[in-house]
């Protein structure tokens, strides 16, 4: 830790603690801490250690007046503030007392001022005031100095704060400032630990010590990426800037005859990605491949994607496996270059390609992806040839479903009872609902996203997804358009309409189901947010994304999981997520002795050899196989 060091402001603290002002307030005022008294008691003993210090370095008689407190030179005034003519107006104005009771009266008050004894001691006391104050004035000309943005955050702030603020990486103040200007007034939810009230003390100190012009930040909005400053670096492709040699003009993989208008790398991805349909969940992942791909490619390689070779293919495919700390590194950029933190904003300039390692089923799908993209490109002539044609991957990871990422009854149960657990209101019954949803239903995570009201009326020759009552009047069906644009038609469970009805009373639309608006999407944000309908009106609620949804399963799964008894069901439950649902409906329903033909249709599966992996889902079944296996042979 770098040593602290003293502005102004401290002694403006120091001097109105001399006065005998309460420290709390001084605190208040002076200090980035706060009202918080312990913290202003141990300021105000650092810093008389500073000043007597300060003093035996240069003046050692000073620092045996420094070490004196208020309290310990009693102040005694040496003169009567009051003559007896004033004394008499004030407390006789009307005559009642005789003259020898009057003096009596005013010599009792302010008789010891004639005390020689007393009168010298005030004296005294006086100039030792008098002199201190003057040693404070003379130290602060020499001790104290202005803040400069190169100081460690150390030298200005209390320990824990500068604890925090380094551990988050902000050593110095220049580092703070960059994240304020970057993140405005919500730039502490970056320091863990430090809320909005310390924020705005640690903001009011660097307006006062003029590092910032005031100490309120404004709201940094989204920035539209395609109107930001195009870069030649490691960026999003839409904030991309290449020269003519790097952009894929003239590759040397190209094919100047080709089928589509595209006539640079960038272009030529726009237009695949364009090919591939309107998924929004497809989209997002096959443009993170190819922007990878391409960043890689001119960065690392030096030369465009459309002159990739088979050996830049295999060079990628072992960068993408070496992206573990734990494996050698051979490439010329570090890996600090392409992994940033998840969920980093694009248009931030922190923003990194990857998140972290990736597993070898991602390095599978990433080969896959890429392999299909070019071949796309060759077949329409952008490309001669397909450079990851031949390249396999590292790995060669079971490509079936994972029956067994799926919720045993027992922790299945658990979790829905620890919703049961929380706290009354609009957020547990949302829970609730999501839950029964997912696993009642067996849908994916986009398709629970998704999920609404049907239109009213059907128009014939067009599609109308969402929750209906059933053609034959049994009940509820949800109609799901899932992978492909296939549509699929669900039955719903009286138990999740029940659910269904309860989160439509505690959100204002009514438990009757059939009177709710058409097109209303189910799952939305809580009805806190921060957009008013109309004054003295609840806060509008906001559709749910697809990750707003995973987190709030990923979250309920972790607070479930600390409470189970095995150390097995606890990391079970930690790793499960939305989709572990959609396996558990599909084990669960087949144990239940559901049809395999049933489940498929339910699960929008395409063959029944799918469904199938289902049925050796369950342990407990395998288990009694072997089991009787060994009976029958008479060895149990």
């Amino acid at each position: 830790m770098a040593v602290r060091k003293i502005n102004g402001a401290h002694f403006a603290f120091y001097r109105g603690w001399l006065e005998g002002l309460a420290l709390a307030d001084l605190g208040e005022r002076y200090l980035s801490t706060g009202r918080d008294l312990p913290r202003a008691k141990q300021t105000l003993r650092w810093l008389q250690d500073e000043l007597v210090a300060a003093a035996r370095r240069s003046k050692p008689p000073l620092a045996r007046l420094l070490k004196l407190s208020p309290s310990q030179i009693q102040h005694i005034e040496t003169s009567a503030s009051i003559s007896l003519e004033q004394f008499q107006a004030q407390i006789d104005p009307y005559g009642d007392f005789a003259e020898a009771e009057l003096i009596e009266m005013f010599e009792e008050q302010y008789g010891y001022q004639t005390d020689p004894a007393i009168s010298r001691k005030a004296h005294r006391n006086e100039r030792l005031l008098k002199k201190l104050r003057e040693s404070v004035l003379w130290l602060e000309s020499w001790v104290a100095v202005d803040p400069v943005p190169a100081d460690p955050v150390s030298a200005w702030f209390d320990e824990a704060i500068s604890e925090r603020l380094i551990a988050a990486g902000f050593g110095d103040l220049s580092k703070l400032i960059a994240c304020m200007k970057k993140h405005g007034q919500f730039w502490y939810r970056k320091v863990p630990k430090v809320g909005p009230v310390a924020a705005q003390r640690i903001q009011r100190w660097m307006a006062e010590n003029k590092l910032m012009q005031s100490e309120n930040l404004p709201i940094i909005a989204k920035p539209n990426i395609r109107l930001m400053s195009l870069e030649a670096d490691i960026v999003p492709m839409e904030r991309l800037m290449l020269p003519n040699d790097l952009s894929g003009v003239s590759g040397s993989n190209r094919v100047f005859s080709n089928k589509i208008e595209a006539r640079d790398d960038f272009a030529a991805i726009q237009t695949w990605l364009r090919s591939v349909g309107t998924k929004a969940h497809t989209i997002r992942s096959y443009q993170g491949q190819a922007e990878r791909f391409l960043l890689w490619m001119v960065f690392e390689r030096q030369k465009p994607l459309s002159s990739s070779t088979t050996e830049d293919c295999i060079s990628y495919r072992d960068f993408l496996d070496a992206l573990d700390e734990g494996k050698l590194w051979f490439w010329n950029l570090p890996r600090e270059r392409w992994i940033g933190n998840r969920s980093t904003p694009r248009w931030r300039d922190d923003w990194k390609p990857f998140s972290g390692p990736l597993a070898p089923t991602s390095q599978k799908q990433a080969i896959t992806i890429l392999t299909t993209m070019c071949e796309w490109l060759v077949r329409k002539k952008y490309l001669d040839s397909n450079p990851w044609d031949g390249v396999s991957c590292n790995y060669s990871p079971d490509g079936k479903i994972r029956a067994d990422h799926s919720l045993t009854m027992q922790q299945w149960q658990s979790v829905i009872t620890a919703s049961h657990e929380m706290k009354p209101g609009e957020k547990r019954t949302r829970l609730y609902l999501a839950l029964i949803f997912a696993y009642g239903l067996g849908l994916r995570l986009s398709e629970i996203a998704a999920a609404r009201m049907a239109m009213h009326r059907e128009q014939a020759g067009r599609p109308n997804p969402g929750i209906k009552r059933a053609v034959d009047g049994n009940g509820w069906d949800i109609v799901v358009l899932g992978k492909g644009g296939k549509l699929r038609t669900v039955p719903i469970p009286n138990a999740v309409m029940n659910a269904l009805a309860a989160y439509g009373e505690i959100i204002g639309l009514g438990s009757d189901v059939s009177v709710w608006p058409e097109g209303h999407i189910i799952f939305q944000t809580l009805g806190d947010g921060s957009w008013r309908v109309k004054k003295n009106e609840n806060y509008a609620r906001q559709p749910m994304s697809e990750s707003q949804v995973y987190r709030m399963f990923k979250g309920h799964f972790k607070v479930a999981a600390s409470k189970m008894e095995t150390a097995v069901d606890a990391g079970h439950l930690i790793q499960a997520s939305t989709h572990w649902l959609r396996h558990t409906h599909a084990t669960h329903a087949l144990e239940a002795g559901a049809e395999i033909e049933e489940v498929q249709e339910n699960l929008g599966h395409s063959s029944v050899a799918i469904t199938a992996i289902y049925t050796h889902a369950s342990r407990k079944r395998r288990k009694s196989a072997v089991e009787k296996l060994m009976a029958f042979a008479e060895l149990s």
